[in-house]
């Protein structure tokens, strides 16, 4: 069985059909991102923007609470970012948020707003980290060294999408400076790195070797960035290509389990 953290929605889903593929493939839970506010169609021009997919996420979630958990993809850019924090978890019972500095610092007012909020109702968040596919030029926001910020935010946990690649190294030199923070106690470390793809083969072995030499297995979490949760081949992808990359990187069946399993419940808040 394993957790997948990084699953996006696009708000036509049906949450059975996501159940039964997920059963098919040996997915235990899966973290249901909501479709962006800021590419909506019908919420671009509404005063509420987040309002409308928060919805969708929290209705597809419905199916089985347990198992699929809902994050809000919050844009801090838009005005009703803070209000959509409060209402993605008050109102909508959603268990964590996303985000993607697209044209915007981690460290800008707004965003920090946002997290002021995140932390106040201590859950996760997920970061989009590393190159960021598309024909506009976004990447330069998303370095790792940036997350620093999140060092003022003591009750937020987050994790740095996709092991910040081609920004690898840096990825874990601030996953280390976090643990220093923590005094390196294990319960006390709130950083994670999301080993979603994102790096080429070749690269993303290379970089698990580096990884699991400085931080060890423990704060390693899987996802697949699935954009089909209904179907099962697309859910199984990346999810047999981790395997194969861990396996050949010598790992245990403590650290498979930890990493597919035990990191991301630890991440979550799952007791």
């Amino acid at each position: 069985m394993a957790i997948d953290v990084h699953v996006h929605t696009r708000g036509t889903e049906s949450g059975s059909k996501i159940l039964k593929a997920m059963d098919k493939v040996g997915l235990e839970r899966l973290v249901l991102l909501s479709v962006p506010p800021h590419e909506s169609g019908s919420a671009r021009d509404s005063k509420r923007p987040h309002k409308a997919v928060l919805d969708r996420v929290a209705r597809l979630v419905k199916a089985d609470p347990e198992r699929l958990i809902g994050f809000a993809w919050i844009e801090p850019t838009l005005p009703d970012a803070v209000e959509a924090v409060r209402y993605a978890f008050e109102e909508k019972g959603l268990r964590g948020v996303k985000m993607i500095p697209n044209h915007w610092y981690p460290a800008d007012e707004r965003a920090q707003a946002c997290y002021a909020e995140i932390n106040k109702y201590k859950k996760p968040m997920l970061f989009h980290t590393g190159i960021l596919w598309g024909d506009s030029d976004t990447s330069q926001y998303c370095r790792p060294a940036y997350y620093e910020i999140m060092l003022h935010y003591p009750n937020i946990r987050f994790a740095m999408a996709h092991m910040s690649w081609p920004w690898t190294d840096e990825c874990f030199a601030v996953c280390g400076k976090f643990r220093a923070a923590a005094d390196y106690q294990v319960s006390k470390w709130r950083v994670y790195a999301d080993i979603t793809s994102g790096a080429p083969r070749i690269w993303k072995v290379d970089a698990m070797r580096k990884g699991l030499a400085y931080l060890g297995d423990t704060q390693f979490v899987y996802g697949s960035d699935c954009f089909d949760a209904e179907d099962p081949e697309a859910l199984s992808r990346n999810l047999i290509m981790d395997r194969e990359i861990l396996e050949e990187c010598g790992c245990s069946a403590e650290t498979m389990e930890r990493i597919f399993t035990k990191n991301a419940e630890k991440w979550l808040g799952i007791r």
